[in-house]
């Protein structure tokens, strides 16, 4: 099968838990069928990484035998695709129609990566904010149109696919949560015992989730558990931190900002916080804690979509002196941090590795003759292909 892939930018899996779900999900369709895949903002990434960041990129996908087109004119014109895919909504908001001209065979898929709007109706009702409301409100009325218009929509979580059909039925709706290969487990050295980690890209979309986590973790949590435990450190990874988050730093707050690979710090940590009080989708953060055996301390935002038991799998706080006394319970019992790491652990194995995953991916390409395909009205589409015509063989002489 052909598979054409669209996206606003190549997939960076060292900089955010969605491009590393996206680059795992490629790698697994590259897997069984042609991939053609298409970067419609490749010019302003390559501007904001420089050549040797973006080759890197560009280059990984290729190794897994993915050819990468320049032009979303040139990936649509000379070849005929079964599948035509979008991650996120947003350049699908440009190029749905003409892919459903140029391609009128293909099934629309959109992958949601989180459902936008309700992680910023999640934000507005902690902000209460005017301009929030109105900005959840834009979102979903842009965000459902394009999911109708789809054949498909893929969702990261169960709850996203019910979010969605709540709001609309009769649409059709594949969950593919993220992908996280197992690591080996590796002790908690006594030289890490009080070594916190937390890990976010602070980019948009969706960074002023972690912001907001960390600024309210550092301003009514960390003092709790410092009063108890002084030696407590905490170690902020993730691109792109606002100076806000930068002025977190202090003999207890090191803000590294963008590491290349977060493997070291995972490994020399004694548990992963994930302080979130709004938010979408599946949290990459905490199942690559889980997929590395160190112990979560996180929010009921935090678990929303995983199936995670609090208390057994990861331990949960919504208040923060909750928060707090969950993190010096780990910290002060070996037996627990030891009991609650490993069953995370088993949990990502069993649900949201690479071997669990790929089966979901292979039943919804396997199988997309099931779901019809959304035609342009015939009129619509005569009219299209010749305004195309127009643009591609005649108006171009007129100058």
């Amino acid at each position: 099968m052909k598979v054409l892939v669209i996206g606003d930018a190549l997939p960076a899996p060292d900089r955010t838990s969605a491009d590393f779900r996206f680059s795992q999900l490629l790698g697994m369709l590259a897997e069984k069928h042609n991939v053609t895949f298409c970067a419609v903002g490749q010019r302003r990434q390559l501007e904001a990484l420089g050549h040797d960041r973006f080759n890197q990129y560009r280059d990984a996908l290729r190794t897994r035998s993915i050819r990468v087109v320049e032009g979303i004119g040139q990936a649509l014109r000379f070849d005929r695709y079964a599948a035509v895919v979008f991650e996120w909504y947003f350049p699908a908001r440009a190029l749905m129609r003409t892919v459903r001209l140029r391609q009128p065979e293909a099934h629309i898929i959109i992958d949601s990566v989180d459902v936008v709007f309700n992680r910023l109706e999640a934000k507005a009702r902690v902000t209460d904010a005017t301009v929030d409301i109105e900005k959840a409100r834009a979102s979903k009325t842009v965000e459902l149109s394009l999911y109708a218009r789809a054949d498909v929509v893929i969702t990261v979580t169960d709850a996203d696919a019910a979010i969605l059909q709540r709001e609309n039925p009769g649409l059709a709706t594949s969950t593919i949560p993220n992908i996280h290969p197992l690591q080996e487990p590796v002790p908690i050295a006594a030289a890490h015992r009080h070594q916190l980690i937390f890990v976010g890209s602070f980019a948009r979309p969706g960074g002023e989730t972690n912001s907001d986590a960390m600024l309210y973790f550092c301003a009514e949590i960390l003092p709790l558990i410092l009063e108890a435990d002084p030696s407590v450190k905490l170690r902020i990874i993730g691109g792109s931190p606002p100076p806000e988050v930068m002025a977190l730093a202090s003999p207890h707050v090191e803000v590294l900002g963008f590491v290349p690979d977060t493997k070291p710090f995972l490994q020399t940590s004694a548990l992963s916080i994930a302080p979130l009080r709004f938010g979408g989708g599946m949290k990459g953060k905490i199942g690559e804690a889980m997929s590395f055996a160190l112990p979560v301390v996180t929010t009921s935002v935090g678990i929303e979509g995983f199936g995670l038991e609090p208390g057994r799998d990861a331990l949960v706080g919504d208040r923060p002196r909750e928060f707090a006394d969950a993190v010096i319970r780990l910290l002060r019992d070996p037996g627990c941090l030891e009991n609650v790491r490993m069953a995370g652990y088993q949990f990502i194995r069993d649900h949201y590795s690479d071997v669990a995953v790929r089966q979901r991916v292979d039943d919804l390409f396997s199988k997309l003759d099931r779901y019809p395909i959304k035609r342009l009205p015939m009129t619509s589409l005569w009219i299209g292909k010749a305004k195309d015509a127009w643009s591609r063989h005649i108006r171009w002489r007129f100058g």
